[in-house]
């Protein structure tokens, strides 16, 4: 007799437990509910209000509209015959400029008896004047031996993971769901 109590209180127990647990997914699935319907009513405003800037743009950018203001505000005159060019009368492209190496024969660098070598062909002649000897200054290296590498490196920091469940914007959900281009 006390075994059918205990199972009864327990029952009794678990069936509240239900019941509380229905009511919270119910009140859940309303709210969700809820929401969607106020997700719906603000593409709807948006799709609207794309429709009135379309068509504000399109009466904006009207030839005539835009015609009437090139006359007002620019003082534009046609295009006659003396203000053409032919292309042969157009200047040659200048040669490019190889500023490191304008650099490097400033700095003695570039010159014959310097260690850069470069790879001139058999057929160049060589012709231009020998560099100016260069400022003699001295550099201190340490020997490879000595040169540590740094003990301690920064982490990388992991790339952001776009989320591919949900729309980054509004205008790729509208493009997803309702086929906007």
């Amino acid at each position: 007799m006390k075994i059918a109590r205990i199972i009864n209180v327990v029952a009794i127990c678990a069936l509240l437990g239900a019941a509380v647990n229905l009511y919270r997914i119910k009140y859940d699935a309303t709210l969700h509910a809820e929401h969607v319907a106020k997700l719906k009513r603000q593409i709807s405003a948006e799709v609207d209000s794309i429709a009135v800037l379309r068509a504000e743009w399109a009466y904006l950018a009207r030839p005539d509209r835009v015609q009437a203001f090139t006359t007002r505000h620019l003082d534009l005159k046609p295009l006659s015959r003396e203000q053409t060019v032919l292309l042969a009368s157009l200047p040659d492209k200048p040669q490019p400029v190889d500023e490191i190496g304008k650099k490097l024969e400033a700095l003695g660098l570039m010159g014959e008896d310097a260690s850069i070598a470069l790879d001139k062909g058999p057929s160049t002649p060589v012709s231009k004047k020998p560099a100016p000897p260069a400022k003699k200054s001295t550099i201190a290296v340490k020997p490879t031996a000595q040169l540590k590498a740094p003990t301690t490196r920064p982490a990388p920091k992991p790339l952001p993971q776009p989320k591919t469940s949900a729309p980054l914007n509004i205008t790729d959900f509208l493009r997803k769901n309702l086929g906007f281009n």
